[in-house]
């Protein structure tokens, strides 16, 4: 191959984790690629909702927990505006927050399945970190955010 090419599908470019150093917003360190299974499942019905929830907005994170607060992007190189969906095996509470805890968004009630927030995208200044927490009895939590980009 010329010039040090890898070989790769021509989307690669595009999906989540494979932006350059210089794009401002930090995915959480470990976060699996795009079309991860978790448990078997994948993140379909999440990333099929893209397109209502998060237009304009690229997909920066996918990840499953038991609900303790896990963090999704960190805003590094500038402003960062975040929307969130999430599936969970039991109704939950979810939270989103910034980096001091603070709540930024949040459900009214203990729900399966949403997304945060309410009337759209939820901002963070240059250095802050928007995190999710959900609380309830023993449930298993996948999570998908998007972000400006």
């Amino acid at each position: 191959m010329r010039g040090g090419a890898r070989p790769g599908r021509a989307d690669d470019a595009r999906r989540p984790g494979r932006d350059g150093p210089g794009d401002g917003v930090e995915s959480a360190p470990g976060a699996p690629a795009g079309g991860a299974t978790v448990g078997g499942r994948g993140f379909v019905s999440l990333e099929g909702r893209a397109a209502v929830l998060a237009p304009g907005l690229r997909q920066a994170i996918e990840r499953e927990n038991g609900g303790e607060r896990v963090q999704l992007v960190r805003a590094t190189g500038h402003d960062a505006c975040v929307r969130v969906a999430f599936e969970s095996s039991a109704p939950v509470s979810v939270r989103l927050l910034d980096a001091d805890g603070g709540v930024l968004a949040e459900t009214p009630a203990a729900t399966a399945e949403g997304a945060l927030g309410d009337r759209g995208p939820v901002c963070v200044r240059k250095g802050d970190a928007v995190s999710a927490v959900a609380e309830g009895a023993g449930a298993r939590v996948k999570w998908i955010a998007w972000t400006s980009p």
